[in-house]
């Protein structure tokens, strides 16, 4: 069903992950012809590639708060606790962590977690659309989460703080260790400390880099959306107060309206300063991937004391950690093995530990205060949408809307 006609408005979108994917989906929807350039070979092979794979709808939330800020001692103290932040010693860091202090206030941390949960909302809507309206396979499954603690103390700390998201709606139970493990037998004969958890029985799962392989092959099949791959963007063409093309080795790419949408590297194309810039600092998360075991969960997992996800994707185990706020794109094997050695306390059945797993570092895009940067940016018809840290896969579609409701008040 192609929706492509010489009369269209031409909307170029940069970045084929799954922000800038959830982004064509939506102009085209719109009544835009759709190209989307992309450095990769194929779609999804950015931060999209191997993150965790869970859609947390409703109990989400900023990652500046004053609990951040209490945490502080013992991270600089353990930097293998799960978060690393060296990094941020780098004077190219320094702006962007200036403005995260000043978001982790309890003010800011209710406002800007509304602000994701009201994108998140919209999102979980589009998305349950697109799954009814095409049958795109991505091992989606609605199994529930578990968020293990360690002490009754953090338990109900912890209980206390997603009091505040029940008026957006969502459910969230504060269960027992028993609890744990009835829910999730694969925590049975785990090594760590478990008091109890907070059970999400609305959480959602899949693997976000089949996805956005499939929905690329759908917007490209059924919506004439054209992907150009292998193309190198670097830089703008402008005339007047208008972008008139997308410089690219390949050769400038012309159009109506331009989106950014290349996370961590949206300073590569973006003007310096425009109304409404934020900071974005890439945020670097390890992911291992194994095969399962004879105990593989069913729930997807996360251990609030070692900072690190497990969940199962279809015949593989995803395993998750790490906030690491450095430049080396590289990951070391002292977190490969760290990661690896707190999985098999917690689960020890679940993986075949002992293969050699899949490993992938992701960079994050995280603006200061973890809402993504949507709107104009310095042009009439250049906008951008990136800065959705960990929740690009949450957010995607929601933040689409956003941005296109945005663009509709203005006329090209």
């Amino acid at each position: 069903m192609s929706q492509g006609s010489s009369s269209q408005k031409q909307a170029i979108i940069v970045g084929a992950g799954i922000v800038g994917l959830t982004q064509a989906w939506v102009l085209v929807k719109a009544g835009y012809s759709v190209t989307v350039l992309d450095r990769n070979s194929e779609p999804g092979e950015g931060t999209s590639k191997a993150n965790a794979g869970q859609l947390l709808y409703d109990r989400i939330g900023a990652m500046g708060s004053p609990g951040f800020l209490k945490a502080l001692p013992q991270t600089l103290k353990d930097p293998d606790n799960g978060v690393n932040i060296s990094g941020l010693a780098h004077p190219a860091h320094w702006y962007w962590s200036i403005n995260f202090l000043t978001q982790c206030t309890n003010r800011a941390w209710k406002r800007n977690t509304k602000a994701l949960l009201q994108i998140a909302h919209r999102s979980r809507e589009i998305m349950e659309t697109v799954r009814e309206e095409h049958d795109i396979s991505f091992k989606w499954r609605k199994p529930g989460k578990i968020i293990t603690h360690a002490t009754r103390s953090a338990l109900q700390t912890a209980d206390d703080a997603l009091q505040y998201h029940k008026q957006f709606g969502g459910r969230h139970d504060m269960i027992s260790q028993e609890q744990c493990f009835e829910l999730e037998p694969a925590l049975q004969d785990t090594q760590m400390e478990i008091a109890g958890g907070i059970h999400l029985p609305d959480a959602q799962i899949g693997d976000c880099s089949m996805f956005c392989k499939e929905f690329a092959k759908l917007l490209a099949s059924e919506y004439d959306v054209k992907f150009r791959m292998n193309v190198n963007a670097y830089g703008l063409e402008k005339s007047k107060r208008r972008i008139s093309a997308i410089a690219t080795l390949e050769g400038p790419v012309s159009g109506d309206l331009f989106i950014i949408a290349t996370g961590a590297d949206d300073r590569r194309l973006l003007p310096f300063d425009f109304p409404g810039r934020k900071p974005v600092i890439g945020i670097k998360g390890l992911s291992l991937t194994f095969p399962v075991g004879q105990t593989p969960p069913d729930l997807s997992v996360t251990d609030s004391a070692g900072k690190f996800l497990v969940m199962r994707l279809g015949d593989q185990l995803r395993v998750t950690g790490f906030a690491l706020f450095s430049r080396n794109a590289k990951p070391e094997q002292k977190y490969v093995d760290t990661l690896t050695a707190k999985a098999r306390r917690l689960m020890p059945q679940a993986a075949l530990y002992e293969t050699t797993p899949e490993i992938w570092m992701g960079s994050r895009p995280t603006t200061d205060d973890d809402v993504p940067m949507m709107g104009r940016a310095g042009a009439e018809n250049l906008y951008v949408n990136a800065g959705h840290g960990s929740l690009g896969w949450t957010l995607g579609f929601g933040a689409a809307d956003m941005l296109s409701k945005h663009i509709a008040k203005y006329q090209y």
